[in-house]
């Protein structure tokens, strides 16, 4: 009569052990699978954000106390908060006048704000914001400040929005909402979606001028804005 061969037990664990790691790698390549699957799907856009990074290429804006430039700072900022509502809430679609400092329209101021309004009508945009910076005589002025028309509550609420978020992150102060009625605005007043130009700071304020083109204080402000618009956006789409 043969004798059947029976497994030691360190060769019995030995296969537990491989067995286990197949199993657990068979996982782990069933969860890629699924991921990459589901990361395949088209995202359903509820709604497009028209982000206008002020001023870029022959147009430097207002030149700040250290010489700095206003449409660089503009562009940071503009990306951070682009970047940031793609992150948290991808259905909403973010499109740009410009993501770099060239432009693609006349080098002529007048021509230069028509394109900026015919992009974000070409591009059905749903909602346009302006980031810029502000300047004054006064090297002591401070703040930030929002723009938008009397009859546009959906962006007031938004301004409101914004400095209720940046007055809570210590980014002081809000000098308030004005009205491009009394303060003409083209990129604003010609605008028929809501339409929103923020002032984050002056340029002319040595201290807050340096500030501005710090980083974190860019990401603080953008965060603002960002969650301001992914709010209003959810709430004016009934997905709050």
């Amino acid at each position: 009569m043969s004798k059947k061969r029976r497994l030691k037990p360190k060769v019995k664990i030995g296969l537990l052990v491989i067995l286990c790691l197949c199993c657990i790698l068979g996982v782990f390549s069933w969860l890629h699978i699924n991921q990459d699957t589901q990361s395949d799907e088209p995202v359903e856009t509820v709604a497009t954000l028209c982000i206008d990074p002020g001023h870029g290429g022959y147009d430097a804006g207002t030149i700040g106390a250290d010489g700095s430039y206003e449409k660089d700072i503009n562009l940071e900022i503009a990306l951070a908060v682009g970047e940031e509502i793609e992150k948290e809430e991808p259905r909403i679609k973010i499109i740009y006048t410009r993501d770099s400092d060239e432009i693609t329209w006349p080098e002529n101021e007048e021509e230069d704000l028509k394109a900026r309004v015919q992009f974000a009508q070409e591009n059905k945009a749903d909602y346009y914001l302006s980031i810029h910076m502000n300047s004054n005589e006064d090297p002591g002025a401070f703040g930030y400040e929002s723009y938008v028309r009397q009859n546009d509550a959906t962006s007031q609420a938004i301004a409101e929005n914004i400095a209720e978020e940046l007055d809570e992150s210590g980014w002081e102060y809000n000098r308030g909402i004005l009205f491009v009625e009394e303060y003409p605005l083209y990129v604003v007043s010609e605008q028929t979606i809501p339409s929103l130009l923020f002032e984050a700071g002056y340029m002319s304020n040595y201290q807050e001028c340096t500030d501005l083109q710090q980083s974190k204080n860019q990401k603080v402000i953008a965060k603002a804005i960002a969650k301001s618009y992914i709010h209003q956006i959810l709430k004016d789409k009934n997905l709050d």
